[in-house]
């Protein structure tokens, strides 16, 4: 099984998945893309991509890629040839205007009671930060995609599986958002467990998780506690969820703080998705961490492939510095910096594990082991890592002078067609230097 992950960085990253992607068809790969008929089953197994996981910008990417769209549909697309209306940039969003808000404000009265304040001043300075500085909002993005991309069809009639992350708003976890929902979760709505369940879930240990349910008169060995049993220590941070729609949960994914409201998830017929009695809401799904294939390898998949634009931005010798060239640079710089440690995490955390497991094979074989303990060895390596596919990451080198500058001048909100031809035609660049790594006997 072949799975792809999209990551965000704003509007170039859709452009230069488009890229990646472009290249990545061009060796032999092949997104099944568009929609399916009543009844027709998936495709599977390569050269096709069988799942396509998106994150933020790349939630945007994955949705309108899956739906057929490719990057001359988005940007200077003429009636006659595009497959659905081309983007525009006023669907980014925007914020209600200062005098709609005063006069919505002053209807409602203030949000919040003056008790729940400090004292006046800390309640009219947080007010005041609300009607000057109003968050911009999705909808009419989320509506594109709806009506022009997907047509109002849905995941299941997508040919490619596809899944987006969003975080929640009100717990440290991530909403895998897509076809699939967590057995704990079918649970949760059948069994009278108490209202702190729900916290337990999205962000707890597996051993808390278990007592909870066990106290409701849950049996313990019921299959849907099985992950949390036989990983007592490790927390909850990420939980299926489905039923909710694919625009809603390309929004949600977007909602990057502080430029974008968040997302409250709804049904088709716009009711109010919760867990337990929290109606969810969530915002960009790269606030926690991004590069985690945990998705991609539950489904099974044997070759992941990792497309980014970020990377820590360095400016060559002579160009100048990032704090002369303003608040938009640093506000690139802080995201760059924190996903690139991120990344590194994740890296080193999978290279640790791999020396971990060969060091650990050599000392059995030095002292005669038999092969059957050398294979339950590989076993529980596998089970705890959950490494057993090969992994691709095509994102820009900074130390590259030509990817370092096509990266310093990317606005991140510009959607032009020059704009996404440099954007693009940098992921190609990327993608072709990354690939040349790489023999894939398969695609044969």
């Amino acid at each position: 099984m072949i799975a792809g992950k999209f990551l965000g960085g704003f509007v170039p990253a859709v452009a230069y998945h488009f890229g990646v992607l472009e290249v990545l068809e061009e060796r032999g790969f092949r997104l099944r893309r568009g929609f399916r008929a009543p009844g027709e089953p998936r495709a599977t197994g390569p050269p096709g991509f069988d799942h396509l996981v998106g994150s933020s910008a790349g939630a945007f990417f994955v949705a309108a890629a899956a739906a057929g769209a490719r990057r001359e549909d988005l940007v200077g697309a003429t009636a006659e040839g595009a497959a659905f209306a081309p983007f525009q940039s006023e669907l980014l969003g925007a914020g209600p205007g200062l005098s709609l808000r005063m006069a919505r404000w002053i209807a409602g009265g203030p949000r919040a009671s003056w008790a729940s304040r400090k004292g006046w001043k800390s309640w009219a300075a947080e007010n005041t930060l609300n009607l000057l500085f109003p968050l911009w909002r999705l909808d009419p993005l989320q509506a594109y995609l709806r009506d022009e991309v997907l047509g109002g069809r849905d995941w299941e009639d997508l040919r490619t599986e596809c899944s987006i992350l969003a975080v929640d708003v009100n717990h440290p976890a991530t909403l895998i958002l897509g076809e699939r929902e967590s057995p704990v979760l079918a649970l949760l709505r059948r069994e009278p467990v108490s209202p702190e369940a729900v916290h337990l879930v999205l962000g707890s240990e597996g051993r808390k998780i278990v007592d909870a349910f066990v106290r409701a008169g849950v049996d313990p060995d019921h299959p849907a506690l099985g992950r949390y049993v036989e990983r007592p220590d490790v927390r909850s941070t990420a939980v299926y969820l489905r039923g909710v729609p694919i625009d809603c949960a390309a929004a949600g994914s977007m909602a990057a703080w502080p430029i974008y409201a968040p997302v409250d998830l709804a049904t088709r017929g716009g009711e109010p998705i919760r867990i337990g009695h929290y109606p969810l809401q969530v915002v960009d799904g790269e606030d926690r961490n991004p590069f985690t294939t945990d998705v991609a390898e539950e489904t099974g998949a044997d070759l992941i492939v990792i497309s980014s634009i970020t990377a820590p931005y360095k400016f060559l010798h002579g160009i100048g510095s990032l704090v002369g060239r303003g608040y938009t640079a640093m506000h690139e710089q802080k995201t760059a910096q924190s996903r690139d440690a991120k990344q590194e995490d994740v890296i080193r955390s999978h290279d640790e594990q791999r020396r971990l497991y060969h060091a650990a094979r050599t000392v059995l074989l030095d002292h005669g082991c038999s092969r059957e303990s050398l294979e339950r060895l590989e076993e529980e390596f596998h089970r705890i890592s959950w490494i057993r596919n090969t992994r691709i990451r095509i994102f820009p080198d900074p130390d590259i002078g030509g990817e370092n500058h096509v990266l310093r001048t990317l606005d991140p909100l510009e959607f032009t067609p020059r704009a996404i031809g440099r954007a693009s035609d940098l992921g190609r660049r990327v993608a072709e230097r990354v690939l040349k790594r790489y023999r894939f006997e398969f695609l044969k």
